[in-house]
């Protein structure tokens, strides 16, 4: 049986683990709740931001007719990251690495839109709406409170709004010349603030046009020139326009069918009057016809015969060979065959062609046509070079229609 002395220094010693367990404990618990802190410490964010606090709204053109443009507010952002890196940089543990780079991106990624852009009003109010990088948002520990915001229209110009009626009521817009080679101005003849300092011009506009054709004409004109005047036109700049119709009183005729038979008939008989002096081909036809030409006091001594018609050939130029330089717009050759002799008697048969051109008809249904000096383009002892150079050869150019007279 244990002594009393024995018992109480066996009481001793539990006392004394007991206290060494209690203290274990106590600094198990410690060390968990300190751990406990340190990971709640880690996971808290450095800064909280309403990302629609981060936009800048540019308002820009007119009360009722106003534009938005939204973009990064540089300032706001700056403060914000600069805010955020301090944090960053003076806490004592980091759960992620992050790089000087990602803060950059994290501005790169701001973006902003809105439901309405335009036709804006002052003391309107317009819904924002923001998006980022989420992910990297929390990787820099930014709390994002919020995406959407609003914001006031305010700072648009007061301007009185003028019509498209009036905006065209005082334009001349008028054609000169003979279809499809008519030239256009434009007279701006307004005495209105605004429209007096308008730009008109026409849209895909062409250097001729042609009877029938629609032009459309722009107006154009700027923000300041309102901003200065205190006007404005009640639609935008690109859809004010107008069309106007391509009218004339002459045009060239375009179709053989267009061209009445009594015309050619008088053609054929003025192209007659160009074989007057044999002597300008008759070398040339003779040695052709394999004849050798006579020459009395050096000079050669070719006469006409009277010209026979052969055929007519009626062209007309391309649409889009109009206004080449050295094509006419009509041509009408008439092709003959006429005898051509030389003083000892020798003889043979030449062909030429006469062309008259830009053949025009008027509003009133006459024609004008000028037949009063007819020359000869072409003469040779073969009919098919003829043929060739005032016919084939200008196929390329013109639609070329047979013709009787």
């Amino acid at each position: 049986m244990a002594t009393p002395r024995t018992r109480k220094r066996r009481r001793s010693v539990v006392r004394r683990r007991r206290r060494k367990i209690y203290v274990l404990i106590f600094a198990l618990l410690f060390i968990l709740a300190f751990f406990v802190v340190m990971r709640a410490t880690l996971a808290l964010a450095y800064e909280s931001v309403d990302l629609s606090t981060l936009v800048k709204a540019e308002f820009t053109g007119f009360n009722e007719d106003g534009t938005v443009i939204l973009s990064v507010n540089d300032q706001a952002v700056d403060e914000l990251l600069s805010r955020v890196k301090e944090d960053h940089d003076s806490a004592w543990f980091h759960t992620t690495e992050v790089e000087d780079s990602d803060y950059a991106k994290f501005r790169q990624s701001l973006s902003f839109s809105t439901p309405k852009s335009s036709g804006l009003s002052n003391g309107e109010s317009i819904n924002i709406i923001a998006s980022c990088n989420e992910p990297l948002a929390k990787k820099l520990k930014i709390d994002i409170t919020s995406k959407s915001g609003t914001t006031t229209v305010d700072g648009l110009l007061n301007v009185t709004k003028i019509p498209l009626d009036e905006v065209f009521a005082d334009l001349d817009v008028s054609f000169t010349g003979i279809s499809p080679a008519l030239e256009m101005t434009i007279t701006n003849n307004s005495t209105q603030p605004l429209i007096s300092r308008m730009t008109f011009e026409a849209v895909d506009p062409k250097e001729y046009y042609a009877d029938g054709d629609t032009v459309t004409i722009q107006a154009i004109y700027t923000d300041q020139m309102c901003e200065e005047t205190g006007y404005t036109v009640d639609r935008p700049v690109e859809a004010c326009v107008r069309d106007y119709s391509v009218t004339c009183d002459q045009t060239f005729v375009s179709s053989a069918s267009d061209l009445p038979r009594k015309i050619i008939q008088e053609a054929v008989t003025a192209g007659k009057k160009a074989f007057s002096d044999a002597n300008e081909y008759g070398v040339r036809i003779f040695c052709e016809a394999n004849l050798v030409p006579v020459y009395i006091d050096q000079k050669a001594t070719f006469t006409y015969g009277t010209p026979n018609f052969v055929s007519a050939y009626f062209k007309t130029v391309f649409p889009e060979k109009s206004g080449e330089l050295g094509l006419a717009h009509n041509d009408l050759d008439i092709i003959y065959d006429v005898k051509i002799s030389q003083a000892d008697g020798q003889s043979c048969t030449a062909y030429a062609a006469v062309r008259f051109s830009d053949i025009v008809k008027n509003g009133d249904g006459s024609y004008s046509y000028d037949f009063s000096s007819p020359s000869i383009l072409s003469e040779s002892y073969f009919s098919a070079r003829v043929k060739k150079n005032v016919v084939d050869s200008y196929a390329n150019s013109y639609d070329i229609e047979r013709v009787n007279p």
